[in-house]
């Protein structure tokens, strides 16, 4: 008999991470579910609040320049008609901002100061800019935070530790979006200079145009600058706040290898995320609206006049809070949306798989414990013999 028929064959056992070979779509159409949290929309219904209200004071600050290219930031930009099964007038009920929407309401606002510029106008958006830019990056970490560890761990952040860990990288956060900016500013001093020069009478015209071109070559340059900040704003705010130890550097950085170097998957991305934000934001949009409604008639049954119609200073608040938590789902998928989708490109890019997380680097390294003593370090026991006498012994 054969010894080797007697042997039993051992299969060894693989298993297989299958969260870690999710498709990719899995963690776009995941977000959704976090994005419409109670405590992630009330944290973005105060971001607009503020933003508001710090335009209202630039804007009486620097009266009586008109503020007609202000964003409204209270209520919904879109207006399309979302699911509405009940309603005589869409107007009603209108859909959150999706995916590209907020994307355009931060993006389009710096753009406002270049339209028949003055010294007024420029200081009243320069101030808005930086204000919504220091504000945003705050409420942005957070969102981004948050969404970076439920969606690349299945953990759930408490509060104070993503308040502590954002606090500690907010000034990264915004200098990485602040950094780019500065340079094209600074390289914008160049031409305003050539223009100064062109007033020079006889000579001065001729001159500053053959140095204009030179300058006017480097386009392509200053363009892509900008183009970091304006498509990879979002993409840094996760990349600092997700991988170890990064700094402004790092996540401008990583912003823009992954927009320039994957486009074609961050235009996928972008498609799903503006999709899957639209169905979701017309579920906030019927849940919000129905809930206010039956709200509001119970209390026109028991009163003589409806609820935001009574002649109160109250009335304004009523009538806007569907609207400001319309408008908080829209930037709240935003962030979440922009995390699943840089979690999506860095794999792509990097192979880094999406539990790759920074959790611990903000901490006090713990000391390393102490050893055992070997018996040659061990305090030797003297002999009794060899012991001093004490005094005053014979």
């Amino acid at each position: 008999m054969n010894d080797s028929s007697s042997k039993i064959a051992v299969v060894p056992r693989v298993s297989i991470d299958w969260y870690r070979s999710t498709p990719w779509w899995r963690l776009i159409s995941h977000s959704l579910a976090i994005s419409w949290r109670a405590s992630h929309l009330g944290l973005c219904a105060l971001a607009l609040l503020a933003t508001q209200a710090l335009i209202g004071f630039n804007g009486w600050l620097f009266a009586p320049e008109p503020n007609q290219a202000c964003s409204w930031w209270l209520t919904p930009d879109s207006r399309t008609e979302a699911m509405t099964p009940w309603t005589f007038n869409p107007n009603q009920w209108p859909a959150p901002d999706s995916f590209i929407h907020v994307w355009r309401r931060y993006v389009s606002y710096p753009f406002h100061a270049m339209d028949t510029p003055t010294i007024r106008k420029s200081g009243y958006f320069l101030l808005n800019t930086l204000g919504i830019l220091a504000l945003w990056a705050f409420v942005g970490g957070c969102l981004a935070r948050r969404s970076v560890q439920e969606l690349g761990m299945h953990v759930t952040s408490p509060w104070i530790n993503t308040l502590r860990w954002v606090a500690a990288r907010w000034q990264s956060i915004v200098w990485s979006v602040a950094m780019p900016l500065a340079l094209v500013l600074l390289f914008c001093l160049v031409p305003f200079l050539l223009g100064w020069i062109s007033n020079i009478p006889v000579l001065g015209q001729p001159v500053a145009l053959v140095l204009m071109l030179p300058v006017a070559l480097m386009a392509l340059g200053v363009g892509w600058i900008v183009g970091i900040a304006l498509f990879g704003f979002s993409l840094a705010t996760v990349s600092i706040v997700t991988e170890k130890q990064a700094d402004a550097f790092d996540g401008m950085s990583r912003a823009s290898a992954y927009v320039f170097q994957r486009p074609a998957t961050l235009f996928l991305a972008v498609l799903l995320a503006e999709w899957i934000g639209h169905f979701g934001g017309s579920v906030v949009s019927i849940v919000l609206n129905t809930g206010y409604n039956l709200i509001a008639q119970a209390f026109a049954m028991g009163s003589f006049g409806r609820l935001g119609a009574m002649n109160s200073w109250l009335d304004g608040c009523f009538l806007g809070i569907v609207p400001l938590l319309t408008t908080a789902f829209g930037f709240s998928f935003f962030w979440t949306a922009s995390t699943a989708i840089y979690l999506v490109l860095r794999k792509d890019v990097d192979r880094a798989e999406f539990d790759l997380i920074d959790m611990d680097s903000t901490l006090a390294a713990k000391p390393l414990p102490k050893l055992a003593e070997s018996p040659e370090q061990a305090p030797k026991a003297q002999d009794p013999a060899q012991a001093p006498a004490p005094e005053g012994s014979p």
